[in-house]
């Protein structure tokens, strides 16, 4: 990830520290745009292909997080990557419109079985 993000402008803040990706295991997540997304998904794809690897389009997928519904049109090679609307990091439920209702619901669950 150090190389992919080698020269990378992108990303955004929290409490005025840049983000530009967070890591864990196989997951990475960041971009202020989709046009940031594509470039870093551009560069990872570059990178992995210089070490004889490959990005699974069928495993990877992109949400957005936006008051815009338009789709995100993210691609490796001329395949989409599946959009989704939530998608579960570190345990935690994360959701298109930053709401955590089914988080709650979930730890609730949890807390009663």
């Amino acid at each position: 990830m150090r190389l992919v993000l080698e020269d990378f402008d992108g990303g955004f803040r929290i409490g005025g520290t840049l983000v530009t990706n967070l890591k864990y295991a196989d997951d990475n997540v960041t971009a202020s745009s989709q046009v940031e997304l594509q470039e870093l998904v551009d560069r990872l794809h570059q990178r992995a292909n210089e070490f004889g690897m490959r990005i699974n389009v069928r495993k990877t997928k992109v949400m957005k997080v936006s008051d815009d519904p338009t789709p995100m049109t993210t691609s490796i090679d001329g395949e989409l990557l599946e959009q989704v609307n939530t998608f579960k990091y570190l345990g935690a439920i994360f959701n298109e419109h930053t709401l955590c209702d089914n988080e709650i619901e979930q730890r609730l669950l949890q807390g009663t079985v």
